[in-house]
């Protein structure tokens, strides 16, 4: 008997360790995950991978370290990568809708648009009311040229989240390409989008209230971590509406300047790179 007591205790006594050290794992794996996601923030990418790296060897099915990590990857611009660690997080998580769209831009990124529209298709099924997905598949459908499609995904988007001004553009600049009068909508839109960040410059210029100098101006005036970002994005959108002029020599140049200079996971990039091959200008 008292054998099989000291056999009990010493069990529990390892149990009771193994449990420790799994509580540790955890509470280390959290703490470096937080500070991945600090150094995402910061843009410093690699510092973030190595956080990620650690928290998820410590516990290999904290989704949120794959996620993130695969953010890392993306923003960095290695989206084979990205996707290895976002296929990681579909098979641990595969009701969590925020991997798909998060892969979904990943394969953008690596101009698969088809692998895209069809994570944003499994994004939005399980979570209806996914604005980003939805206005991420509608970008997606206007560098396709689907212009129709782009246009009723934006919409819908913007019913669900009717302050974000990226939204409010692409959706603009979907209905003129198809010649669609959208005045009315466009003013209404812009009205309660958010206009105290960038984009907010773009809205007011497509509405005729800023002029390209201004744009480019303002666009030019952030601080310096952000501003090669933003003329590189205004350029992007001066060379849209000289498209929609038909000034289409005007247009090329404008996007020849934002495949030059924006980073290749921006969708203005990608717009700029898919206008340039429709009007039959390749690198």
């Amino acid at each position: 008997m008292q054998r099989n007591v000291l056999t009990g205790l010493v069990g529990l006594t390892l149990a009771i360790g193994w449990m420790a050290a799994c509580d540790k794992r955890s509470r280390d794996a959290s703490t470096f995950t937080t500070a991945g996601v600090a150094h995402l923030q910061q843009k410093e990418y690699d510092r973030a991978i190595r956080d990620f790296d650690r928290a998820i060897a410590l516990q290999p099915g904290l989704v949120v370290a794959w996620r993130n990590r695969g953010l890392a990857h993306r923003e960095k611009g290695d989206f084979e990568r990205a996707i290895a660690d976002y296929d990681q997080a579909a098979l641990l998580s595969p009701a969590d809708a925020r991997v798909f769209n998060d892969r979904g831009l990943a394969y953008v990124g690596m101009d698969d648009y088809a692998h895209a529209i069809q994570d944003f298709d499994r994004a939005i099924s399980l979570k209806p009311d996914h604005a980003a997905a939805m206005q991420n598949r509608g970008r997606t459908y206007f560098l396709l040229g689907n212009h129709a499609q782009a246009a009723a995904d934006l919409q819908r988007g913007l019913l669900l989240d009717s302050t974000n001004a990226s939204a409010v553009i692409w959706l603009h600049l979907a209905r003129q390409r198809m010649r669609q009068d959208d005045a009315s909508d466009f003013a209404a839109q812009s009205a309660v989008a958010d206009t105290t960040r960038w984009p907010a410059p773009v809205l007011r210029y497509l509405q005729g209230r800023l002029s390209a100098d201004s744009l480019r101006a303002v666009s030019d005036s952030t601080d310096a971590d952000s501003r090669a970002d933003q003329r590189c994005a205004a350029a992007f959108y001066l060379g849209e509406a000289a498209l929609l002029r038909e000034a289409r020599d005007s247009a090329a140049t404008l996007f020849e300047e934002t495949r030059a200079s924006c980073p290749r996971a921006w969708t203005e990039y990608k717009g700029a790179v898919a206008e340039l091959r429709k009007l039959g200008r390749r690198e």
